[in-house]
């Protein structure tokens, strides 16, 4: 496979198919979506400094978000999961942010 597969792990939409992803949104329930990192707690790094999202520990949530289910839409919610290559994957952040918000959607996530 050249490139790599991401699918939506909220709406199971296939994000990128063949290609090297880069941060967007899901075409089929509109989550946004960044990250790109070698471990759970890079990619949400990663996801955070795009977003311009400070204060949150990526230890803490990349850990919230394999714990947590995300509520149904169109309610707030967020999800990890990693891409599929022929080398080693890349873990990227899925978000709902409703009206307040990402940093809202994923504060929210370590003080439930």
């Amino acid at each position: 496979m050249a490139g790599a597969r991401l699918v939506c792990p909220l709406c199971g939409v296939a994000v990128v198919d063949g290609a090297e992803p880069a941060p967007g949104a899901c075409a089929g329930c509109g989550a946004l979506f960044a990250g790109g990192g070698e471990s759970p707690p890079a990619g949400v790094a990663a996801a955070l400094a795009h977003w311009g999202v400070e204060g949150l520990a990526p230890d803490a949530l990349a850990l919230r978000l394999f714990e947590a289910d995300p509520p149904a839409a169109p309610a707030p919610g967020a999800a990890i999961t990693s891409d599929q290559r022929d080398a080693f994957y890349l873990w990227w952040v899925f978000v709902r942010p409703g009206e307040d918000g990402v940093a809202a959607a994923l504060g929210g996530l370590l003080h439930r």
